[in-house]
């Protein structure tokens, strides 16, 4: 074999290389529990020489999970993952790693972040009133705010302590809501529950706590 020809033999696998390109390794979303799954989809393209395969995912816990498309993806084109993420019962912001295993000489593996916010169907603001020592016992306001895409029927509060008096009223119907604390002695502390009726179920209660020195 002439010496040129060989040489070039030898560099042939360093030139026809895969190169993965991902659009983002983070993606973020936000969903309801009431909607069912948080879902999004990580993007990458192929910039190599050679078609690229997804061989295996790996998630952290079985709330989350990534299915990959099937088949090599051809150099030039872009294949994808999906993700979805289980939202009931849960609430708050959520960060999952997601494994992935490629046959990409340059990347056999990438570590993708799926980070979801489980939102809330109301916001409840403040979450603490607090009377100090001889302050006067006038009433103090919380805010109830219906955050936007919940359908909320009707708001509920309760208290059982018998210290505080409760008035609620609606400011919008489905939007806007206002609960008005009274104390009625000098020494209370009680946690007021506050419950959406999202299309006529009861949601997730959201506390509000009251104290009186």
């Amino acid at each position: 074999m002439p010496t040129r020809l060989f040489l070039l033999f030898l560099l042939l696998p360093a030139f026809a290389r895969a190169d993965l390109q991902w659009s983002a390794t983070t993606v973020f979303t936000a969903a309801a529990p009431s909607e069912g799954p948080a879902t999004a989809q990580f993007t990458f393209t192929n910039t190599g020489a050679y078609p690229i395969k997804i061989t295996g995912t790996r998630t952290s816990c079985g709330c989350t999970a990534a299915v990959a498309q099937s088949g090599p993806v051809a150099p030039g084109q872009t294949g994808k993952i999906d993700v979805s993420f289980k939202t009931l019962n849960r609430h708050g912001l959520y960060e999952e790693p997601i494994g992935i295993e490629t046959n990409d000489p340059k990347a056999r593996e990438a570590t993708l972040t799926l980070r979801v916010l489980v939102q809330e169907a109301i916001e409840v603001l403040p979450t603490l009133l607090f009377w100090q020592p001889g302050e006067p016992l006038t009433p103090k306001v919380i805010r109830i705010t219906v955050t936007d895409g919940f359908d909320v029927k009707s708001i509920d509060a309760t208290c059982p302590n018998p210290g505080l008096q409760l008035q609620l009223d609606t400011i919008k119907p489905g939007a806007d809501y206002k609960l008005t604390v009274t104390p009625k002695s000098q020494r209370v502390k009680a946690t007021i529950s506050v419950t959406p009726d999202i299309d006529g179920k009861p949601s997730r209660v959201i506390s509000a706590h009251v104290r009186v020195s």
